[in-house]
């Protein structure tokens, strides 16, 4: 069914970016629970970012009150010597930035600091990204170097970068939640409904309510891996007929493969236990 799933490539995306007006904040974030994944990581990656910076901005303020210079410090503590400074400044151990809300771009709590940064005359995407990690942002450089690359093609006039209203700009937008791939819901279909997660089963409800023809399919693969776990080989024929009018090529060619060996398949799921899942 993974080839099934593949044509169907616009329901599985549409289905992501649909508005869930009905549903409560929280299982609005089960229909894409990689994105949630992605930010129980960011979270763990946060808090043990912030604890190194704690950590790093009491050496920072040890070695000062040392009277070690500057230069030195930032290479016993491997940070620049501007992210020095300004840990020196603190009064207090840096705090732990919020993490993003659902809605929110991840670098949207490091957008005055990218800004000032180029004001100041950074240009270099890799730097910047350096010091907001520092400071806790937990994403990777690419969304930097984005956002870099923007004030770049917007804010160089004749060669001279121009000067950036912070109020003005909002960073590069991430891509969209991407859907679950063609082989995930092939393989969620041949579950049990009780063996599903909540968000997985209401995936495939609103998959079959949206498309007809993914609801066909879905009832077919539910009769079919059912007969092959209850061993009920008299119902293959009956099963045989309801593929065979129906328009889904890749279960008519399963059906085929099964009516090459029927007599050895229908004593198999007649007479001992498969673990096959239908391809």
């Amino acid at each position: 069914m993974k080839g099934f799933f593949l044509n169907k490539q616009v329901q599985l995306k549409a289905l992501v970016q649909k508005p869930s007006e009905n549903l409560s904040e929280e299982e609005a974030e089960q229909l894409a629970p990689w994105q949630t994944g992605l930010r129980k990581y960011q979270e763990v990656k946060s808090l043990q970012l912030h604890q190194e910076r704690v950590a790093r901005y009491e050496q920072i303020q040890e070695l000062h009150v040392k009277k070690v210079d500057v230069a030195t410090i930032a290479r016993q503590v491997k940070m620049s010597r501007q992210m020095v400074y300004r840990y020196l400044h603190l009064k207090q151990p840096p705090e732990r930035p919020h993490i993003h809300q659902a809605h929110q771009p991840i670098l949207e709590p490091y957008k005055d600091y990218l800004i000032r940064r180029w004001n100041e005359g950074c240009r270099n995407a890799q730097q910047a990204y350096r010091e907001v990690k520092e400071m806790g942002y937990p994403g990777t450089d690419s969304n930097i170097v984005r956002f870099f690359g923007h004030l770049r093609k917007h804010f160089n006039q004749s060669g001279t970068f121009k000067q950036v209203d912070p109020a003005t700009q909002t960073p590069v937008q991430t891509p969209p939640k991407r859907p679950p791939s063609a082989s995930q819901v092939a393989h969620w279909m041949t579950f049990k409904e009780e063996q599903r997660l909540d968000w997985q089963q209401k995936y495939l409800t609103q998959l079959c309510e949206a498309d007809p023809e993914i609801q066909e399919a879905h009832e077919l693969v539910a009769d079919f891996t059912s007969m092959l776990r209850e061993r009920q080989g008299e119902r293959l024929d009956v099963w045989l007929e309801k593929v065979e009018i129906q328009s889904i090529r890749e279960l008519k060619n399963f059906a085929q493969g099964l009516k090459r060996d029927y007599d050895a398949v229908k004593a198999g799921l007649t007479l001992q236990w498969s673990n096959d899942h239908v391809a």
